[in-house]
Protein backbone atom coordinates (compact mmCIF):
# COMPACT_ATOMS: atom_id res chain seq x y z
CA UNK A 1 0.00 0.00 0.00
CA UNK A 2 1.41 3.35 -1.02
CA UNK A 3 1.81 6.18 1.47
CA UNK A 4 1.76 9.74 0.15
CA UNK A 5 4.37 12.34 1.10
CA UNK A 6 2.02 14.26 3.37
CA UNK A 7 1.31 11.14 5.44
CA UNK A 8 5.02 10.29 5.53
CA UNK A 9 5.85 13.76 6.79
CA UNK A 10 3.24 13.47 9.56
CA UNK A 11 4.72 10.18 10.77
CA UNK A 12 8.39 11.19 10.81
CA UNK A 13 10.49 13.75 12.62
CA UNK A 14 12.51 16.31 10.68
CA UNK A 15 15.73 14.29 10.41
CA UNK A 16 13.93 11.14 9.29
CA UNK A 17 11.76 13.09 6.86
CA UNK A 18 14.83 14.70 5.28
CA UNK A 19 16.32 11.25 4.70
CA UNK A 20 13.11 9.74 3.30
CA UNK A 21 12.41 12.80 1.16
CA UNK A 22 15.79 12.41 -0.53
CA UNK A 23 14.71 8.96 -1.75
CA UNK A 24 11.82 10.36 -3.80
CA UNK A 25 12.09 11.48 -7.42
CA UNK A 26 13.80 13.72 -8.60
CA UNK A 27 16.05 14.07 -5.52
CA UNK A 28 17.21 10.45 -5.66
CA UNK A 29 18.73 10.99 -9.11
CA UNK A 30 21.15 13.56 -7.68
CA UNK A 31 22.53 11.19 -5.00
CA UNK A 32 25.94 9.63 -5.58
CA UNK A 33 26.59 5.93 -5.04
CA UNK A 34 28.23 6.72 -1.71
CA UNK A 35 25.20 8.76 -0.61
CA UNK A 36 22.84 5.97 -1.71
CA UNK A 37 24.83 3.44 0.30
CA UNK A 38 24.78 5.67 3.40
CA UNK A 39 21.04 6.29 3.00
CA UNK A 40 20.37 2.56 2.60
CA UNK A 41 22.31 1.79 5.79
CA UNK A 42 20.53 4.49 7.81
CA UNK A 43 17.11 3.48 6.47
CA UNK A 44 17.71 -0.16 7.39
CA UNK A 45 18.67 0.87 10.92
CA UNK A 46 15.51 2.95 11.30
CA UNK A 47 13.37 0.19 9.77
CA UNK A 48 14.77 -2.42 12.14
CA UNK A 49 14.18 -0.16 15.14
CA UNK A 50 10.53 0.35 14.17
CA UNK A 51 10.10 -3.38 13.48
CA UNK A 52 11.33 -4.23 16.97
CA UNK A 53 9.18 -1.54 18.60
CA UNK A 54 6.09 -2.65 16.69
CA UNK A 55 6.70 -6.27 17.67
CA UNK A 56 7.10 -5.36 21.34
CA UNK A 57 3.97 -3.17 21.35
CA UNK A 58 1.98 -5.95 19.66
CA UNK A 59 3.09 -8.46 22.31
CA UNK A 60 2.09 -6.04 25.08
CA UNK A 61 -1.35 -5.55 23.48
CA UNK A 62 -1.83 -9.32 23.30
CA UNK A 63 -0.88 -9.69 26.95
CA UNK A 64 2.14 -11.87 26.21
CA UNK A 65 4.68 -9.39 27.56
CA UNK A 66 4.91 -6.80 30.30
CA UNK A 67 5.29 -3.14 29.33
CA UNK A 68 8.93 -2.03 29.46
CA UNK A 69 10.12 1.22 30.97
CA UNK A 70 7.77 3.97 32.10
CA UNK A 71 4.52 4.82 30.46
CA UNK A 72 4.80 4.71 26.68
CA UNK A 73 1.26 5.15 25.39
CA UNK A 74 -0.06 4.12 22.04
CA UNK A 75 -0.69 1.08 19.96
CA UNK A 76 1.55 -0.74 17.54
CA UNK A 77 -0.09 0.99 14.55
CA UNK A 78 2.20 4.02 14.46
CA UNK A 79 5.48 2.04 14.57
CA UNK A 80 3.99 -0.29 11.96
CA UNK A 81 3.23 2.62 9.59
CA UNK A 82 6.65 4.17 10.20
CA UNK A 83 8.23 0.81 9.38
CA UNK A 84 6.30 0.78 6.09
CA UNK A 85 7.56 4.27 5.22
CA UNK A 86 11.15 3.14 5.75
CA UNK A 87 10.56 -0.07 3.79
CA UNK A 88 9.25 1.92 0.80
CA UNK A 89 12.27 4.23 0.99
CA UNK A 90 14.64 1.24 1.09
CA UNK A 91 12.91 -0.18 -2.00
CA UNK A 92 13.39 3.11 -3.85
CA UNK A 93 17.08 3.25 -2.92
CA UNK A 94 17.65 -0.38 -3.88
CA UNK A 95 16.03 0.10 -7.28
CA UNK A 96 18.27 3.12 -7.95
CA UNK A 97 21.54 1.42 -8.88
Amino acid sequence: MSINRKAERALLDHEEWTLVESTHQPEIKSLSDKDLSAARSRLRTLHDKQRDLSHAKRRIAQGKAEPRGGSFPGTYERPKRRKQVFAHAIRRVNSEK
